[in-house]
């Protein structure tokens, strides 16, 4: 008896775990405002140091960097 119990809420358990789990990640998965402005601008830093200066322009995800004009 002590084994069908066993077997009958080991899966339970576990399922109920995942399913909280679950939806405590789905809570953080949508980023806030405040964190959106400071991707954005660690983005824009990460592009100046890479173009070293010259100007840049996002495509996407794609970083585009301009030779400056003479």
């Amino acid at each position: 008896m002590k084994v069908v119990i066993v077997w009958t809420l080991g899966p339970l358990i576990a399922f109920g775990m995942a399913a909280v789990a679950g939806t405590a990640y789905e809570d953080r998965a949508q980023p806030t405002a405040p964190q959106l402005q400071q991707a954005h601008h660690s983005r824009d830093f990460a592009a100046r140091r890479a173009c070293e200066g010259k100007p840049f322009e996002w495509q996407g995800d794609v970083l585009v960097c301009y030779r400056e004009q003479p």
